[in-house]
């Protein structure tokens, strides 16, 4: 056995041990991305009251209200200019309290 073979040979086996130390990191980000998932349905079957939810997680807590659209129809003209005032001095506060960028 050469010395260019046992490299070769070195660098093999480190390449698989990261693999497989990747591959056991991807694992547990995909289960803890799943665990946050299944919360975020619990949080929403919950809030919008289904039937889905289990009887004992909602018999002991209050009613819990529907969540409240931001538009149920069409708006009149007062609200929407309104709303666009809002936007607009939101965006000038924003922009005031962003630093200057400077060119690189």
């Amino acid at each position: 056995m050469g010395p260019t073979q046992a490299i070769i040979s070195s660098v093999i086996s480190v390449f698989f041990y990261a693999m497989v130390v990747a591959a056991v990191w991807k694992l547990f980000q995909i289960g803890n991305d799943l665990g946050e998932i299944k919360t975020i349905l619990v949080d929403i079957r919950r809030a919008a009251g289904t039937p889905a939810a289990p009887a004992a997680l909602t018999a002991n807590r209050a009613p819990v209200a529907p969540p409240q659209t931001v538009l149920d129809g069409p708006i009149s003209l007062e609200s929407a200019e309104a709303l666009l005032r809002e936007v607009a001095v939101e965006s000038q506060v924003l922009e005031a309290a962003e630093p200057p960028k400077t060119a690189v």
